[in-house]
């Protein structure tokens, strides 16, 4: 893939059943957003990882790929899947964790990480959405 354009590798998971619509509406958003997908995916268990061609070289196609990424894992979320499925989460999904997780549920995450990291060292910034995690982050520093 990489002799043929740049592209970014995503990783979201969604039910088996859910293959047919979820590929079907990626080709959709690839041509609403103007930029080719090549789909590698574990189809046994679900673990896709759609790569979206873009040229890093030209203006404002980084972001329209980055953009479009973002709405490929809310559809995994969406169909009953979830945002990431072996590479985790790192500050590309992190922001995404809204749509995935209510707050309680981010929460109760964030209080798991206090007892295991009271003082937010490791990675304090990656995991969880910035806007709640940010009281315990400036608490760290």
């Amino acid at each position: 893939m990489g002799q043929i354009n740049d592209y970014m590798c995503l990783d979201g998971t969604i039910p088996v059943t859910s293959l047919p619509m979820v590929l079907r509406r990626i080709g959709e958003m690839s041509e609403q957003y103007g930029l080719p997908v090549g789909n590698v995916f574990h189809a046994g268990d679900g673990n896709m990882h759609p790569l979206i061609l873009f040229d890093a070289n030209k203006p404002g196609d980084l972001e329209k790929c980055e953009a479009f990424g973002a709405e490929i894992l809310k559809l995994c979320v969406d169909a009953g899947g979830c945002l990431t499925g072996e590479h985790g989460v790192g500050i590309e999904k992190r922001d995404l964790m809204h749509h995935q997780y209510a707050p309680q549920d981010l929460e109760a995450q964030m209080a798991v990480k206090d007892v295991f990291d009271p003082d937010w060292l490791l990675n304090p910034a990656k995991v969880f959405p910035l806007d709640v995690s940010e009281a315990r982050r400036m608490a760290a520093e």
